[in-house]
């Protein structure tokens, strides 16, 4: 082999020696790409509300998942609420959707007789109105809030011819604050601020075959309504703006609306009607019983912070009790709203006056957590057992009648009775109900 091949052969063979003990090199990664972001959406403008009646079809029923039957537990649970009864083995029921459901859906026909009356007696008031055309047309109940804030607007209460108050919107079973319904047949008049409903509104509707009008809700409660039966007559002013009309910015006082736009608007729609009203026996005759010149709720569980300390004070001179509120007299207004529907409200000149009742009747009702979240503190939506029996205080005219309150069906009126069994006869006039908790006394002096 010549000199210069073999030389450069062995050049090559020391290269490839030398390749081979050299470590390979460590692969550089391919650069990790920097995410995007994913654009916003375009924000979108909320429709304006459709004005609507919706039928009970207008929430989906979930067909394809059917709600599931009450427990045993649940069933006796519920059988020991309307006993007035703690549930087996203590503790409170929590309520859920489907139980709450069949709950308020089981409206059996009034088992109590009727009491007789002239056509132009008020049955929830005892009283002679004017027009007998107003007794013909359901009674409107409209839910007002009680934020410290919206006293200074409340407007309404000595129209109503009753007004419930409960306490809502609980963790652990300790109390927010209340809210009202008042409950109007034989007068018109305005009322605010309108907010939204609860689980106690469906207990409410049945006894007065009514229109129940109010201001926004929670999911859990929009929903339980539209599967009942009466949901036609459910007007949200939310979803149906042309019911209320708007004054101010603060969303917890600037929703009014009148008895008698109500009216106007459910006959528009065919919903109109005169459902037979039991009420209340009325007499004029003072009765006997403890002197009581002054009530109050004054201690929890009633929310004392938010709602205040409530004092009705008898007075003499009017013969009715007057409201107060951490001492101050709570006043009412009145006034016309005049068209301008789903805007700006057109009021006409207000009244004011402090806010009074010719009967006070406490009822000792059970509160129980229901599974509804009801606002952005995560507050729950609670259940007021308005079935049964339970003890009740009755103020009238000065004076105190312990009593027993009954109501055998979601369809049959509130029944009071002295220690004898007789049905207890309200002063003609308007009824202020305190729907406190189970064994509640309030103060009497």
């Amino acid at each position: 082999m010549p000199r210069g091949i073999f030389s450069f052969f062995i050049l090559l063979l020391a290269l490839g020696a030398f390749a081979a003990c050299s470590p390979e090199p460590t692969p550089t990664p391919a650069p990790t790409r920097r995410p995007t972001r994913t654009p916003i959406p375009t924000a979108t403008l909320k429709p304006t509300p459709t004005e609507f009646i919706p039928t009970a079809t207008a929430l989906p029923t979930h067909t394809s998942e059917p709600l599931p039957e009450p427990s045993a537990t649940q069933a006796a649970a519920t059988q020991a609420s309307k006993n007035n009864a703690p549930p087996a083995g203590g503790g409170l029921t929590v309520w859920t959707m489907a139980p709450l459901i069949e709950y308020f859906k089981k409206i059996a026909p009034p088992t109590l007789p009727q009491i007789a009356r002239a056509p132009n007696v008020n049955p929830l008031t005892g009283l002679e109105v004017s027009d007998p055309a107003l007794l013909q047309r359901r009674p409107v109940l409209a839910r007002i809030g009680n934020d410290p804030n919206a006293r200074a607007v409340h407007t309404g209460f000595n129209q109503a011819d009753l007004v419930f108050e409960e306490m809502i919107d609980q963790k652990n079973m300790v109390f927010a604050v209340t809210r009202f319904t008042l409950v109007f047949l034989g007068q018109n008049g305005s009322f605010r601020p309108l907010r939204s409903a609860r689980a106690i509104n469906a207990s409410l509707m049945p006894m007065f075959d009514g229109i129940l009008i109010s201001s926004g809700g929670s999911k859990g409660t929009r929903f339980m309504f539209s599967q009942l039966p009466w949901f036609s007559r459910n007007l949200d002013g939310d979803l149906q703006n042309s019911t209320i009309c708007i004054e101010g910015t603060d969303w917890r006082t600037r929703v009014l609306s009148s008895v008698e736009h109500t009216q106007d608007y459910i006959a528009s729609k065919g919903q109109g009607g005169a459902p037979t009203l039991r009420g209340f026996q009325f007499s004029n005759d003072a009765p006997g019983g403890t002197p009581a010149n002054a009530i109050a709720l004054d201690h929890k569980p009633w929310p004392v912070y938010a709602a205040g300390v409530i004092e009705w004070r008898y007075d003499a001179a009017s013969g009715k009790y007057l409201r107060f509120v951490n001492g101050a007299p709570h006043n009412t207004q009145q006034y016309a709203l005049n068209g301008a529907w789903g805007k700006a409200c057109q009021k006409g000149d207000a009244t004011s006056e402090q806010i009074a009742t010719s009967n006070l009747v406490i009822l000792n009702v059970k509160y129980e957590p229901t599974d509804f979240v009801e606002d952005t503190l995560n507050s729950y939506s609670a259940f007021v057992d308005l079935l049964g029996s339970g003890d009740a205080q009755v103020f009238r005219d000065g004076v105190k009648i312990d009593a027993r309150w009954e109501r055998p069906t979601l369809g049959d009126f509130i029944k009071l009775t002295d220690a004898n069994g007789n049905e207890i006869a309200l002063k003609p006039g308007n009824t202020w109900f305190e729907l406190a908790p189970l064994g509640y006394q309030a103060t009497v002096n």
